[in-house]
């Protein structure tokens, strides 16, 4: 199967970033699995952490998806981003399974234990984002709590990635913090510190089986899972008759015509 990931941070300049995440992929995806790879406009991933460029980013991240869809044949998409920028909209325009990481990961981690905690980075601003979706994915209730580590992003995603072992530590550091306050699964919302932690093999909190779970396998191995459920099992690709309702192409190109893109 082929998937299109579209990614938030620029190609030239994340060449260790895309060789800790290939590395991952590489172990954990189906033999048979292709990952097509696009990168959206913005040029530094840290500028999503304020509520306006995010915005602006997700609108790019659903042009690239659309654009996959429209010109590869793919069977599946999804967003490298724990914001899910672009998700719903992605999925009310395209005709196959689209997979929000974030999503994934948190319902994922609430079959693994009774309460999840969660970890992200150190930015408040971003902290507060990661629980708004917790709340808006139905989770609150099983959520312990959400952290953020104590180095900055821009220490954490550029060192981070050619010197890894103080992100890793600082981690599990922070996980078993929230053991402590009664997590029995970790998931971590950031792309760049679940590549940093995928590529270090931290899956469990030291000392104690509790998972750590990095989101873009998360996500990448749900959305094997939706397209061998559309492909195999024969369920639709999404439930059209509410939020998710198609938008047709002709409508959609006409709407993006009068909106200057």
């Amino acid at each position: 199967m082929k998937l299109q990931i579209v990614h938030i941070n620029s190609e030239r300049g994340s060449e260790p970033y895309f060789e800790m995440f290939n590395r991952t992929m590489e172990r954990v995806k189906r033999p048979d699995t292709e990952l097509l790879h696009r990168w959206a406009k913005l040029r530094r991933a840290t500028d999503v952490v304020y509520a306006y460029p995010y915005l602006l980013n997700g609108v790019a991240v659903l042009h690239e998806l659309t654009e996959a869809a429209e010109t590869e044949d793919i069977d599946g998409a999804m967003m490298a981003c724990t914001g899910d920028p672009g998700l719903v909209e992605a999925r009310s325009l395209l005709d196959v399974p689209v997979v929000g990481p974030w999503e994934a990961t948190l319902h994922t981690a609430a079959t693994y234990g009774y309460k999840f905690g969660v970890i992200t980075v150190q930015e408040k601003g971003w902290q507060e984002y990661c629980h708004s979706l917790v709340v808006k994915y139905g989770l609150e209730g099983r959520c312990a709590g959400l952290v953020g580590i104590d180095i900055s992003s821009y220490d954490a995603f550029s060192r981070g990635f050619t010197e890894p072992d103080f992100v890793v530590e600082e981690v599990a550091k922070q996980a078993q913090r929230l053991v402590d306050m009664g997590a029995s699964a970790i998931a971590v919302g950031s792309a760049g510190l679940s590549t940093i932690i995928a590529d270090a093999g931290l899956n469990r909190v030291p000392g104690v089986d509790v998972p750590i779970f990095d989101a873009l396998t998360v996500g990448v191995k749900t959305l094997e899972m939706r397209v061998d459920l559309t492909q195999k099992a024969g369920l639709p690709v999404m439930g059209r008759s509410g939020l998710y309702t198609r938008f047709e192409p002709e409508e959609a190109k006409r709407v993006r015509y009068q909106c200057g893109f």
